[in-house]
């Protein structure tokens, strides 16, 4: 009996002080297990630890050119040995050099914020090439709603994404559709799928077909350019970035960035917007004005990626630009009253997305598509649906979003599944999206209908920084409860609605005596928590 207690008791300590952090889903140049990668990979590994505010304090990896050799003394490739810091994502290859055909097999630990060490983690494989191969991208999502709409919106969805990527690993380059529907889904499909190296790859092929001109091609293998499907070689790369946490791509690819706005200055030297092919005809908006904004909206990305690209002396170029390109579009498309010209519900999205507007115009210009959408649904072809949902969810607009979405005929429906809508899903319904490249920093930040169109949701996402989960549940009397898991090794921040004489509590627990939770601001109608890793269950009421 007094030896059952000793165990029992040693048990519940153990776990008080939470089990040692361990590592899984080893990844050479964002791929499992790859073959045909340079002889500089970088290697990439996900924490795995229950306990809150888990981080990684330290990482030993060990390379050889067999599993018998995986030892710290008897390594052949590489031994860090331990070697501090939080470092987990892209981590660069510095051991012996390797040579073509070599197989390398490789494995980690790490070190948690108490300097113990956990176990060595499984052993992973990279074989060193020249042509590197495309394997079945996983799925990295889940998504589940109240609403049979909006989830049959997202089986479709995920079958249009899933069709598209199979045809592409088989070798059919053009399988991703054209630069435009590959940037309308450039996010969703890195949402859903582990597709990092098919939208590497499909980048890659963009640049070897870059025109004398120095316009990135329509698709893969064309031959012709025309705006937004030619914008997508830079469009791509951004959401690329930003959710992969590869900065490489980015510097690489600069100059052909940079070529390609210069090329679209000279095309068109006053800044009229052009009107060449490529252009579809659904969005009841001048070829013109659409080639303009997009001209904008490429300009802002090329000025974020100057970030990562380590070009800021860039920036300034590309602030001067989008300012003319303001300036040219005020003149051609704006009213003197701040309204649009064209009375397009594609125009207006547009035109708020793609950094064409000052704020008074931005103002009169958005509560004109309120109008517009209030009085007609929504009347939009495959640009405007992409940009719809989110611009009415970013401005506070969501449960017309979800109307609009709700009344739709076959064909509408259709437009929306091909325009990327399941990335709207997990950023706006789900609320799971990123604040720093490759989510080492997450927000959890779902728009809670004020009606009962959703009433609970279900979401995850397994990204570079490991598995985020959010389930959120409309409960009697306006309460609402909000279950999030932030994966270790990363911080969030949690944003909810909050009626004025609503509080906030954690797990049972005061907010303010929540472990790893601290309230930033309450006000309108939100309250604003940073939270480290770890399970959290929220109860608003």
């Amino acid at each position: 009996m007094k030896q059952a207690l000793l165990t029992a008791l040693v048990c519940s300590t153990l776990c008080a002080l939470g089990a040692p952090i361990q590592v899984k889903d080893l990844r050479t140049e964002s791929t499992t297990n790859p073959t045909g990668v340079s002889n500089s990979p970088r290697l990439s590994w996900k924490l795995d630890s229950s306990e809150r505010g888990a981080f990684q304090s330290a990482y030993e990896i060990v390379a050889a050119t067999s599993p018998e050799k995986l030892d710290e003394k008897k390594a052949d490739l590489w031994a860090t040995r331990k070697k501090k810091g939080a470092t987990r994502l892209l981590v660069s290859w510095q051991g012996k050099p390797l040579k073509n055909g070599q197989k390398v097999h490789w494995k980690v630990r790490v070190w948690d914020k108490e300097d113990q060490p956990g176990d060595w983690s499984e052993i992973a494989t990279f074989v060193v090439g020249d042509q590197s191969k495309l394997a079945k991208p996983g799925r990295i999502s889940g998504f589940e709603s109240s609403s049979d709409k909006i989830n049959q919106f997202y089986a479709r969805s995920i079958t249009n994404l899933e069709q598209r990527l199979a045809a592409f690993t088989e070798g059919d380059v053009v399988a991703l559709g054209n630069g435009s529907e590959v940037h309308r889904s450039a996010r969703a499909f890195l949402y859903h799928f582990d597709s990092v190296p098919h939208l590497t790859e499909w980048l890659r092929l963009m640049d070897a077909g870059i025109t004398k001109d120095k316009f990135f091609p329509i698709q893969p293998g064309s031959e012709k350019a025309a705006p937004i499907s030619s914008d997508a070689g830079v469009l791509v790369g951004h959401p690329l970035w930003w959710m992969s946490g590869d900065a490489k791509l980015t510097r690489s690819r600069w100059d052909t960035y940079e070529g390609h706005i210069i090329a679209r200055e000279e095309q068109d030297p006053l800044l009229k917007g052009t009107k060449w092919g490529g252009l579809t005809g659904s969005e009841e908006v001048s070829a013109e004005f659409i080639d303009l904004c997009y001209l904008g909206f490429s300009c802002r990305l090329v000025l974020e990626l100057a970030l990562p690209a380590v070009k800021p002396q860039k920036a300034i170029r590309f602030q001067v630009y989008a300012s003319r390109i303001r300036k040219s579009f005020e003149r051609q498309f704006v009213n003197e009253d701040g309204s649009l010209k064209t009375k397009s519900q594609t125009g207006h999205v547009l035109a708020l997305r793609s950094a064409v507007l000052n704020p008074v115009q931005k103002a009169k210009v958005l509560a004109d598509l309120i109008a517009l959408v209030n009085k007609n649904g929504s009347e939009v072809g495959p640009i405007g649906a992409h940009f719809l949902p989110g611009v009415l969810s970013l401005t506070g607009n969501h449960d017309l979003a979800l109307k609009a979405l709700t009344d739709l005929t076959e064909e509408e429906q259709r437009t929306y599944v091909e325009s990327g809508i399941a990335e709207w899903l997990m950023t706006f319904v789900a609320g799971i999206d990123t604040m720093a490249p490759g989510f080492n920093q997450v927000i959890v930040s779902p728009r809670i209908p004020s009606d009962d169109s959703v009433t609970w949701v279900k979401a995850y996402h397994d990204s570079p920084s490991g598995m985020i989960t959010v389930r959120w549940e409309k409960l009697p009397e306006s309460a609402l409860k909000a279950e999030v898991v932030i994966p270790a090794g990363t911080l969030s921040r949690v944003i909810l609605p909050i009626g004025e004489n609503q509080k906030i509590s954690e797990g049972g627990k005061k907010i303010s005596d929540a472990i790893g939770v601290e309230v930033i601001e309450k006000k309108d109608g939100k309250i604003t928590l940073i939270t480290q890793s770890g399970k959290y269950s929220f109860l608003i009421k």
